[in-house]
Formats: structure tokens, sequence, C-alpha cells
């Protein structure tokens, strides 16, 4: 166990993923995209059974009269989550899924014989055994066809199916591949100086490296993602220097016309949804305390809103339009619970009962599949990974 978790949080680097330890939130770098961990110390009001659904207020329909009132069938039984181990010996962390959600895909050196490489599971088939699908460790485009390593001030990048391989002057900074692969995204970060005064240039490129482009600067913030449409990028920028907020805007990228979101003190944890028409972020430690919490805000600026949410936890998206959300628990006693948040509506609900389905996440290791049917975690009672099948 000791020699397989040294060499994997050496390489964990490269793969680029974020972890966040339980128990607060580290400093981050300029543009870092950080999520919230599942926290163990918190006291919440979730207990052991099922906890009501919530809801904003609305109207109550009048009653039906008594006498033309009909006996309803009685509803059917809604699936529960289903949970199965799917790897042991407490390998691996920060698992992730193939594009197509069929696989679970690792870092791993099952034995002092074996490569290390991203091996993958089929979690389709019961019966499937990982595989060691590439050696090669490295920042992989959405499609995985094409992948890159730091080579001192270059980016190499090398299509795995062809060969073929070139290389990109990123300033040994990290390249943000486009939605479809096409470009890519790289923010060189001032090295010294106060962290808030610090500029970030933000630079767009073909994948093939050509027509480099310094398309904005910005200071105390960069980079946070590409919107789905491949047209639009998030950032985070501190506009004015004598005020401690930062403003999450959206930049077209064709026109440079600019749209701020939100302007907060704290916001962090910026999670887009698949179709890039909401975005989740998280405030701490507000000069207001009601403002803490979990808020999303449409991608035109037209609504911002706080999520009616059974407390602060660790979220990721199942969907266009729903959260899921793990709360804070009292005490790693307890288990952890599931919930759904439809965005829209803003009703939250449990799809997990702690006394049917029992689990516990490491260090907030946790993610959902793009098709949205499963959830892989690491979990913290034995260090392996493990699936629930969503109803």
């Amino acid at each position: 166990m000791a020699r397989r978790n040294t060499w994997l949080l050496a390489a964990l680097g490269l793969i680029g993923f974020v972890i966040i330890s339980c128990g607060g939130f580290p400093p981050v770098a300029a543009g870092e995209i950080v999520r919230p961990a599942v926290v163990e110390s918190t006291p919440l009001t979730v207990g052991a059974a099922l906890t009501p659904t919530i809801t904003r207020p609305r109207a109550t329909l009048p009653s039906t009269p008594e006498a033309t009132r009909t006996s309803a069938p009685s509803p059917t039984p809604t699936p529960r989550p289903a949970l199965r181990q799917l790897l042991q010996g407490g390998c691996c962390v920060q698992p992730f899924f193939s594009p197509d959600s069929r696989q679970v895909l690792y870092l791993d050196k099952p034995s002092s014989e074996a490569p290390t490489g991203i091996y993958g599971l089929d979690v389709t088939d019961p019966a499937a055994t990982p595989e060691l699908m590439t050696e090669t460790i490295g920042y992989r485009s959405p499609d995985r066809t094409v992948v890159a390593t730091i080579e001192g001030n270059l980016t190499r990048f090398l299509e795995e199916g062809t060969g073929q391989s070139w290389t990109a002057d990123t300033g040994g900074n990290r390249p943000h591949y486009a939605p479809d692969g096409s470009r890519i995204i790289w923010s060189a970060t001032d090295l010294e100086g106060p962290y808030d005064r610090r500029r970030s240039d933000i630079w767009l490129a073909e994948l093939d490296g050509n027509n480099p482009q310094l398309i904005l600067s910005v200071v105390g913030g960069g980079f946070v993602d590409w919107m789905p449409d491949g047209q639009h990028i998030l950032v985070l920028n501190r506009a004015d220097l004598n005020a401690e907020e930062r403003t999450l805007v959206l930049v077209d990228l064709a026109n440079d016309q600019r749209t701020d979101l939100a302007t907060e003190k704290r916001l962090r944890g910026v999670e887009i949804s698949p179709d890039g028409s909401w975005i989740a972020y998280f405030l701490t430690f507000a000069d207001e305390p009601e403002k803490d919490g979990i808020w999303v805000v449409s991608a035109d600026g037209s609504e911002r809103f706080k999520l009616d949410v059974p407390g602060f936890g660790g979220y990721r998206w199942r969907d266009n339009k729903t959260l899921l959300l793990i709360p804070m628990r009292s005490s790693a006693e307890e288990s952890m619970q599931l919930w759904e948040v439809e965005v829209e509506a803003n009703i939250s609900r449990p799809l997990s009962d702690p006394t049917g389905l029992s689990f516990s996440i490491s260090n907030g290791d946790w993610e959902v599949s793009p098709d949205g049917r499963h959830v892989i975690f690491v979990n913290s009672l034995d260090q392996n990974i493990w699936l629930i099948t969503l109803p």
C-alpha cells in the first residue's frame, strides 16, 4: 500500500485533477477550479432517516371536495441507488469516467512487474477485470485521442492513433483544450508578488500551436474553464485593486464581449452545467453570513440565486438542470447522503437513505458519469473505488 500510494501522489500532478483536503480550503492558484470537499467536522441537521424534501414556499391549491375525491393508485416505488465495489487493494485515487461513461479510468501500478499507466474497468460488466489503457500520462483532449506533456517551456502533443507529435510554446503552462479539441488555452501567471495582485496573461492558440494570441490579462484571478459551446470562456478578475472582490466574467472569444456574472470576495468551486446554461459556485465567510452557501447564475447573468439545500457540501452536475449534492455530516460515524437539486425550481430531495445505503467518501474524491447514471468515489474506509448506480 505504501509503495503504491507514494508513486501515485507524485504522478497525480500530471493529470491536473484537484483534491481538496477535509477541514478547510487551501490556497488557490490563479484561475484554479476548486471543488468543495465533503468536510467531516461541521455539524449538520441531516438525520439517519431520509431527510424531507426542501422546496421554496408555494401557493396551496384548494382542497378537492370529499364527494368528488377518488382513490388514487398506489405509486410505484422509486428505485434506490445501488452500491458496488469496483476495485480492491486500496490502489487508486482520483478516478474518472471515459467520455462514453462505460469505463472508470484511474492511474495505477498494480504490481512491481506491471507498468505504470492509466487502467480502465468496464462498469457495465460486473465480471470485467482492469486492463491497461495507456502508459502515457498527461493532459488529454476531451475525446482522449491527444495527450500533452510538459517539456520545459514547451508542451508536447501526441496523437496516439497516428503517432503524430508536435510542440507548442506554452511557457511550461498546462494547456486547456476547447470542448471540440481544436484549440488550447493556457494562463501564464506572475510568480512573485502578493497573490491577489498577480497578473495572469491568457493565451489562445490552435491545437497545433499555430496563431498564438494574448486574448486578455486579469489580476488576482485567471482562466477558469471553457464553456461547452467552445466560443466562450470563464475567467476570474479583480477589477479594482483597492477592493477584495473578484468578478466571475464570461468572455466571448469572437468579439471580446464580457459579461460580469458575480462579484464576491471568496467565490470558488465553479462548476458549469453540461450545456452551459447554469454555473454553480460557493461562497464562504461572507460579510453577510446569510450569503454563505451554494449559488447558481445563468450564463447570460439574468438570474442568480442561492440554492435551498440541506447545508454545505460537495456538488457535481448530473445533467443540464440537476446538481448532485453530498452535504457535510456531523460525524465520521454517520453515512453520507446523496441529494438531487432541481436548479431552476430550486427544489432539493434526497436520493439515498443512510439507513439503507451507507457510504463514506475520502477527501471529496468523487465524480459523476457523463450520462448522469453513475457516481464513482474513493471509499474512506478501505480506500477502494466504489460505484453508485443512480435511479
